[in-house]
């Protein structure tokens, strides 16, 4: 478990499973180019760039909160997630989780939420949890059109069913969840995406979910991938989140960043890069 804290809050960074995505989806056509020049190195030979899912577990307040809740136990996309391993590694039980806030709707983001139960039925993996949505979110995919699109089985499987087994909240716009965490509104990628922003004890955090996939776009944000419902909108929202976590030196968390996904952006000889910060892999306390 790699762990840092930001005030109060202890933040670890639990990993998922490897995505392996095609270069060129990694921006739209216009600048396609320019980014494969830049990011070539990372493919392999079949052009292919590994990527890890990583979802995030905070302590704070006494409770226990996931941000993300990965693949899940099935193949979607290829992939077979192991956040339940991972928690396992972590100590923490399922039973644990008191809090789970998806910061999209997408399939590696919410794939954890229903398991099959013992008997075939679906069951909450998290059998304690609140489950609390964007309502934006929500009313864009949960549609009977969307959800009856073959390309949304996740949909149907791992979101769907939630209203019957757990309590459901849903809220709008940038709302408190507690004393530290507020959802904070960061659209394009989809339409009610959000990044979950940490203030404690004078420190900062953003978990930044899909609003950037990868480094290189902190110095081209327009570098929007083919994943990004409106490349323009999300552009937009990543100068932002940018120029904010450069001001104030805020902890930024990222769900496909390599390494463990926490860092600071930093400015070096003109450029803005992504700086791996130091993590505890104990959870003792170390300064973030």
């Amino acid at each position: 478990m790699d762990t840092v804290w930001v005030g109060n809050v202890e933040i670890a960074s639990l990993f998922d499973g490897p995505l392996p995505l095609p270069l060129w989806q990694f921006a739209v056509p216009v600048h396609r180019a320019a980014m494969e020049g830049a990011m070539r190195h990372l493919a392999d030979e079949h052009g292919q760039v590994i990527v890890p899912m990583r979802c995030y577990l905070l302590r704070t307040e006494g409770r226990v909160v996931l941000l993300d809740s990965g693949f899940g136990p099935r193949p979607d996309g290829g992939v077979v997630g192991c956040l339940d391993r991972s928690l396992r590694n972590a100590g923490v039980d399922p039973c644990d989780i008191e809090v789970v806030l998806n910061t999209h709707l997408h399939h590696d983001h919410v794939g954890w939420n229903i398991v099959d139960g013992a008997d075939g039925i679906p069951a909450a993996f998290f059998p304690n949890a609140e489950h609390v949505f964007q309502q934006a979110e929500w009313d864009y995919w949960m549609t009977p059109e969307r959800l009856a699109d073959p390309a949304n089985a996740h949909l149907r499987r791992s979101v769907a069913p939630l209203p019957d087994l757990r309590p459901v909240r849903f809220v709008t716009g940038e709302v408190t969840i507690g004393r530290d965490l507020t959802f904070v509104s960061t659209p394009g990628h989809t339409p009610g995406h959000v990044a979950i922003g940490i203030q404690s004890s004078g420190e900062r955090a953003i978990i930044i979910g899909d609003a950037s996939h990868y480094a290189e776009q902190l110095d081209h944000p327009e570098w929007s991938p083919v994943w990004d419902a409106d490349p323009h909108v999300a552009a937009d929202t990543r100068r932002k989140l940018f120029d904010e976590a450069e001001a104030d030196g805020r902890l930024v968390a990222a769900t496909h960043y390599p390494g463990t996904g926490m860092g600071r952006v930093v400015r070096l000889s003109g450029r803005r890069v992504f700086r791996s910060v130091a993590v505890s892999q104990s959870g003792d306390r170390d300064p973030a």
